[in-house]
């Protein structure tokens, strides 16, 4: 009970002495460390007791104490306790630990594991990329001169129409062909940058990402339908898929006859469909006739008066021919 009391203390006051600043601490509070410490030192512990209470953990944190009497002595017991430890088969820097087989000793080999596995996979993955790259793009002697941002646009070049004509199942063309047409492609591209970097590398990424999505349009390259020249000066519309063309016309119809004046009248058809307006609903109305009560009715409004006037609404029944204004 004596040695858990002791334990208890000093977790107190170190928790006393995380909260507050050294400086602002009384003489007292060192002089009840300093005798907590020689108790603890005149007393037999040993490696059971030492992994069953932590002791050392606690004592261990007042080795960074301002106060050099409290720092000295809890070196002092630490260092007697790491020997303890040490004689009873227990590996140095271990008196913290709750017992010989416990975790910190097993987490080690993990992380070395861990680390060794991922250097293993790095090791196995970059010699297969590397050697898919050096299969998939040539290294011809006209590339070879080039700047490595130009050697770059037409290697993509070359893997795009490459990989259409096997998507497309199109006719065999011959490699050095598919070169010939990467390189074109990437000639008149530097050609329409004149020197101009920032335009050079707009028109690139542009052609890539049109050629990546639209593999149809690598088939006209390879199909000599699309000459590199003309390819360059292609709008976007051209050089877009047909569903995207498809959305675009589609927007821009829908955009033209938001635009119509008479685009209620047009699309009524759609319009009552939508609304569930159907059967003799078609021919209803906001008015009812007094006459006959019904509502198959028809109106147009005029200005009959001042025009700080409102509109006047002139009424026929379809119904009995009644006519009225309001």
């Amino acid at each position: 009970m004596f040695k858990d009391a002791l334990g208890k203390d000093i977790v107190k006051l170190h928790k006393y002495n995380a909260e507050k600043d050294d400086q602002s601490l009384s003489s007292a509070f060192y002089e009840r460390v300093l005798d907590i410490f020689k108790q603890l030192d005149d007393l037999p512990i040993d490696l059971p007791i030492l992994t069953e209470t932590l002791i050392g953990t606690t004592v261990s944190k007042f080795k960074m104490c301002k106060q050099q009497q409290v720092s000295t002595t809890a070196r002092a017991l630490i260092k007697k306790w790491k020997k303890t430890a040490k004689a009873a088969g227990m590996p140095s820097g271990s008196t913290g630990a709750k017992s010989t087989n416990t975790t910190p000793a097993k987490s080690k080999p993990a992380a070395v594991n861990k680390t060794s596995n991922a250097t293993k996979r790095a090791s196995i993955t970059k010699p297969a990329v590397s050697a898919v790259a050096t299969a998939s793009a040539p290294d011809p002697p006209a590339w070879k001169e080039l700047p490595k941002l130009r050697k770059n646009v037409c290697t993509k070049m070359y893997t795009l129409l490459k990989t259409s004509e096997t998507t497309l199942k199109f006719k065999e063309v011959p490699d050095a062909t598919i070169i010939q047409f990467a390189t074109d492609i990437e000639s008149s591209i530097n050609e329409y940058g004149n020197n101009d970097r920032q335009k050079y590398s707009e028109k690139a990424r542009s052609l890539t990402f049109n050629l990546k999505k639209n593999v149809n349009l690598c088939s006209q390259i390879l199909g000599e339908g699309v000459s590199p020249q003309k390819l360059i000066t292609m709008t976007a519309q051209q050089l877009a898929t047909t569903e995207k063309l498809k959305q675009m016309q589609d927007v821009v119809k829908k955009t033209q006859d938001a635009r119509l004046l008479n685009w209620e009248e047009q699309n009524e058809d759609k319009i009552n469909e939508m609304c569930g307006i159907k059967g003799e609903l078609l021919q209803a109305s906001l008015f009812t006739c007094g006459r006959c009560k019904s509502t198959k009715t028809t109106s147009t409004q005029k200005q009959t008066r001042s025009a700080d006037e409102p509109m006047t609404v002139f009424v026929f029944c379809i119904n009995c021919g009644n006519r009225w204004k309001c």
